[in-house]
């Protein structure tokens, strides 16, 4: 390698950010905070997203009754109409 060339991978390292291993612990504390704040977020959304479905299925539980008797009206209603027709 040319003397130059040394130069410059010199001077490039010499550039490179140095750490030491208490900045490592914090930046590593500094993600792991991060991380639980998201993880708690996550649960509270999924919690609020689990209230939601139960909230849909009651309604769609309701609705389905509703809908089996007025069918069931209109059978009944139906049958005796075509009965009084013939």
């Amino acid at each position: 390698m040319s003397t130059i060339a040394r130069a410059w991978v010199a001077a490039a390292i010499m550039l490179l950010p140095t750490s030491t291993p208490a900045q490592n612990a914090f930046y590593i504390q500094g993600r792991l905070d991060g991380l639980q704040r998201q993880l708690a977020d996550l649960a509270t959304l999924i919690e609020q997203l689990k209230a939601e479905d139960q909230q849909l299925q009651q309604q769609l539980e309701s609705m389905r009754t509703k809908f089996e008797a007025r069918l069931e009206r209109l059978e009944k209603g139906g049958a005796s109409a075509r009965g009084k027709s013939r």
